[in-house]
């Protein structure tokens, strides 16, 4: 069987334009969180909710990465991909059919890869999956090389529908924290290049199960992520004594804290590794967060440094993991990245520095 290696990837989000500004803003220190205020008007009621609005619109990115190995297959993961241009359409003329069906063979002519393309759309574990799916297909010989988006576009139905749900914070993202209070979404744009040819980050494995024990959010003794995880380094042939950082999903709402919390926990035990939360710079990005964050961090470990949790103050007393709360070196090999998505779907998959 082949493996699978990232050649490349990039983001565009409310931290810059492209990896490099991101990278930059994320290791500059006492960094103030890139959010603005939107002001949303509903019936008689007003609400004033923060936003992280990316630098850059999405065809950004897209023009910005560069020429594609012949035989790339497209897979996006996206949970508003379209959204934003139906509630458009819908304010103007009416509904019209403008969702996925119709994106993503355009996206497909502007990237120049054909007609072949798989998408995602599990809520918050979109781009997760399609990264998993993606390397599986590069290891068993399905495909040679695999472009994998992320998207998330600004749109009122998110927005809403998670402030329907009272999940949204109206002062700011705490992940982890005593007072975490709700998410604060985020738009964002993120591509990883895998394909075959050795390279310096090696996607290992990665798994990914349903949780049923609850119609929105995963169960929070965190048996289903502790499993997903348990298989993720079973599979890689990896010891959990042998992970050196883990990507926190962390969204600061209540009940995915306190899952991934025990499920971390129930895997690690005493000898839980460095954890970083990245959502405090983007926002959560939904659908997207799977390829942005894989984006951002690797782009930051390039770099030579893990980055603080932006957010993270106070730790919660019944919690064990503590996020990173200061910028530190990194000189490791294996990163856990965890996913929890609305809908109790949860995915977690294994990178790891140096090939071989």
């Amino acid at each position: 069987m082949r493996r699978a290696y990232i050649k490349r990837y990039g983001i565009c989000s409310a931290l810059g334009e492209n990896l490099p500004s991101c990278v930059r803003a994320l290791g500059g220190g006492n960094l103030t969180p890139p959010a603005e205020f939107m002001h949303i008007q509903e019936a008689s009621d007003d609400y004033i909710v923060p936003y992280y609005k990316a630098k850059e619109n999405f065809d950004g990115l897209i023009n910005n990465i560069e020429s594609l190995p012949e035989n790339t297959t497209l897979f996006v993961g996206s949970s508003s991909f379209g959204v934003d241009l139906n509630e458009q359409t819908y304010a103007k003329d009416g509904l019209k059919d403008l969702g996925y069906v119709y994106q993503v063979p355009s996206l497909c002519k502007k990237l120049g890869v054909g007609s072949h393309y798989y998408f995602f759309n599990t809520a918050c574990t979109s781009s997760a999956n399609a990264l998993i799916y993606a390397a599986r297909m590069i290891k068993e010989g399905i495909v040679d090389n695999a472009l994998v988006i992320g998207v998330e576009v600004q749109n009122m139905l998110s927005l809403c529908g998670f402030m329907s749900l009272g999940l949204i914070s109206k002062d700011g993202i705490k992940p982890f924290d005593k007072n975490r209070n709700g998410i604060v979404l985020g738009e964002a744009y993120g591509f990883a290049l895998l394909s075959s040819q050795e390279n310096s980050w090696e996607f290992t494995e990665g798994e990914i199960l349903n949780d049923i024990s609850n119609i929105t959010t995963p169960s929070k003794d965190g048996k289903t992520l502790q499993t997903v995880i348990e298989k993720t380094l079973y599979n890689a042939g990896v010891k959990a004594s042998q992970i050196d950082l883990i990507k926190l999903h962390a969204t600061a709402s209540n009940s995915n804290d306190i899952s991934e919390n025990n499920a971390i926990c129930k895997v690690f035990g005493q000898s839980v590794p460095t954890c970083a939360a990245l959502k405090g710079y983007i926002g959560h990005t939904l659908g997207a967060c799977g390829v942005c964050e894989l984006a951002l961090l690797l782009g930051a470990l390039d770099n030579g440094f893990i980055p603080k949790s932006l957010g993270f103050e106070t730790k919660d007393e019944s919690f064990d993991i503590i996020p990173t709360m200061q910028k530190s070196a990194w000189n490791g090999k294996y990163i856990l990245f965890n996913y929890l998505a609305f809908g109790g779907n949860s995915a977690a998959f294994l990178i790891k520095k140096g090939g071989n």
